[in-house]
């Protein structure tokens, strides 16, 4: 049965995918689901749209009958300890209306749940709500937020997800010092917690391994750790074969097929980018309609994408710029050979292979070859 322009389009959201338009990802989801309903704690990594928060949403939907309350904090725009304490107190709160049942029940339980941080009940006509008082210093609040939130939800018999977003910014935060006593605030309510499951999400893979794997930093061995990759090609393929059943009731060629999924090198949100455009047609894409719309987006967003380089040392650019002119990829990007045609040293080179990896601009591909993580850079940049 075939479906409108407007439906078919949905199933390509450039922000949350949840429901139809959720791509496969069965085995995270399988494994964050016990996790959250076990109350064992995960810290989530995959770069930037990759679909961390689509895979939570979506496994929050999965498990709409089994009283699983979630509430997330985004610490990318905390600049300090007393901004993350507040947006975990705000977080709190919303999440504890949320779970309450049973006016005075509720009202009683929370009272006491809260009771080192001046709780504040009200009962209206759309529900309970809660207000917090801060306190200082933040390590101690933010403990005190957390185990109360735990306390409040085994009283009304909930489970709470508390998801918190870019984690590892926490390390920007303030001081090394102060730093590790957040960690260890976080850490003192984690390991106390009987209804709560955190999921650590963050993009940046060395800040977050240093925060969960060294044995000397407080988080160490806390959490289960998940990787959040590309989509592999099988699901993929059945996948947008389906929406273009739905589409226009037949299906797309093998050829088109190839074109999307190596041009956006299975990127999510590239995909969803250039499938938007692909669906609205009147008729399946070819090979050619492909190409046409991903050098559109790549006119577009490959400016923005490419401003990140301006602060790149030069040795860095040249490096970056070396590697996507290789479509296939490069496989020893610091050997002599590759980088004596750049004119780059080879202790340069490498120091600029490493600095690159860290900073999520360059990966290396189950076949050993390293490509740039952004297909649109990599694209405007050939074209450069």
């Amino acid at each position: 049965m075939r479906v409108g322009t407007a439906r078919a389009t949905g199933l390509f959201p450039l922000g949350i995918a949840i429901g139809r338009a959720h791509c496969n990802r069965t085995a995270e989801r399988s494994e964050l689901a016990r996790n959250l309903t076990s109350g064992t704690h995960t810290w989530l990594w995959g770069r930037r749209r990759m679909g961390k928060t689509s895979l939570i949403e979506q496994v929050l939907r999965d498990l709409g009958d089994q009283r699983v309350a979630a509430t997330s904090v985004d610490l990318l725009m905390a600049h300090d300890a007393a901004a993350m304490e507040q947006r975990l107190r705000t977080a709190v709160e919303r999440v504890s209306g949320r779970i309450a049942s049973g006016a005075r029940r509720a009202a009683n339980a929370l009272l006491d749940a809260f009771e080192a941080l001046a709780p504040e009940v009200s009962l209206s006509a759309g529900g309970i709500s809660v207000r917090l008082a801060p306190t200082t210093p933040p390590p101690r609040a933010i403990s005190e937020l957390l185990l109360g939130l735990d306390r409040a939800a085994e009283a009304m018999g909930w489970r709470v997800a508390v998801v918190l977003d870019e984690f590892q910014q926490l390390t920007r935060l303030a001081p090394p010092r102060a730093a590790a006593s957040l960690e260890g605030a976080v850490r003192h309510a984690a390991e106390r917690s009987r209804r709560i499951a955190y999921v650590f999400c963050g993009s940046q893979r060395h800040l977050l391994a240093a925060m969960f794997e060294d044995e000397e930093r407080p988080l160490f061995r806390l959490s289960r750790k998940m990787k959040l990759g590309r989509i592999a090609e099988p699901e993929y393929e059945s996948f947008l074969q389906q929406a273009a059943a739905d589409r226009w009731g037949e299906r797309i060629s093998a050829d088109a097929l190839t074109a999307i999924l190596s041009r956006t090198a299975r990127h999510p949100y590239y995909v969803n980018a250039l499938c938007s455009r692909l669906w609205a047609g009147s008729r399946p894409p070819s090979a050619r309609t492909v190409a046409e719309d991903w050098s559109q987006i790549v006119e577009e967003d490959g400016r923005a994408a490419a401003g990140r380089l301006l602060r790149l040392p030069s040795s860095h650019r040249a490096l970056l710029r070396a590697i996507a002119a290789a479509e296939e990829g490069v496989e020893h990007p610091g050997s002599y050979r590759f980088l004596s045609a750049l004119r780059l040293p080879t202790s340069t080179g490498n120091h600029a292979r490493e600095a690159l990896e860290r900073a999520d601009l360059i990966r290396r591909e189950p076949t050993g070859r390293w490509t740039l993580v952004d297909p649109v850079l990599a694209a405007w940049l050939r074209d450069r």
